[in-house]
């Protein structure tokens, strides 16, 4: 299961909390008993490391990993999520079976929806996201900025700081993911009360915001 991304639409194919690598700044378990937990990533900063690719073939036949496999640490269960960032600002997503060494698809990623910067500040800037089971949202995106951290803050929630990864290969880009608390980007609330995703630089210096609102004439999942 993956799907292609490209500048102002991609179609991403996301699912599942991080039992490491990524999680709500404040860092919580998942309910006690559930099959899927998310905690904090010790060094949220630090790009996830590289997974081959060998074990077994990419699910998409037509969009095959480019550069390289990121292992993000979000599971379930036995399963974790692989992000390939390609050169023309594609990402082909799968999900790694760490029992059987095999990547499949996960139907519950149909779900996400997804939030788009104008290209006023960035020529483009991402986040997707759906609800996990625990109630917490799967949260991803990308943008064209070597970022080197990313936060999300709503009001009434707890301010989440997302694991980033650098694209790779020559281009200034970077991916950001996590299991955040808070409201959907497809609620229906307030703008005031919306989600922000805040991107900074090596110095501290903000290099863009997105209000999390779904973008319009974005069909939902792949």
């Amino acid at each position: 299961m993956s799907a292609r991304v490209r500048r102002g639409a991609m179609a991403v194919l996301l699912a599942g909390l991080a039992t490491a690598g990524c999680g709500p700044a404040t860092g919580a378990a998942g309910p006690a008993g559930g099959t899927t937990t998310a905690t904090v990533d010790p060094s949220p900063e630090v790009a996830a490391p590289d997974a081959g690719v060998s074990s077994g073939p990419w699910p998409n036949p037509s969009a095959r990993p480019v550069d390289r496999v990121l292992r993000t640490g979000i599971r379930i269960g036995a399963d974790e999520l692989m992000l390939s960032p390609s050169t023309d600002h594609i990402v082909d997503i799968a999900w790694f079976d760490t029992g059987t060494g095999r990547h499949h698809r996960l139907p519950e990623d149909e779900n996400f929806r997804s939030a788009l910067g104008n290209g006023d500040t960035l020529p483009f800037f991402e986040v997707r996201e759906r609800p996990a089971p625990d109630g917490r949202l799967i949260t991803y995106g990308f943008a064209s900025a070597p970022v080197a951290r990313a936060t999300i803050a709503q009001p009434g929630y707890p301010t989440t700081t997302l694991s980033v990864a650098p694209w790779g290969g020559d281009a200034t880009a970077a991916l950001f993911w996590a299991a955040r608390e808070g409201r959907s980007l497809a609620a229906d609330v307030p703008a005031g009360q919306r989600a922000i995703c805040t991107l900074y630089d090596r110095a501290g210096r903000e290099l863009a915001r997105l209000v999390l609102a779904e973008a319009r004439g974005v069909q939902k999942g792949g």
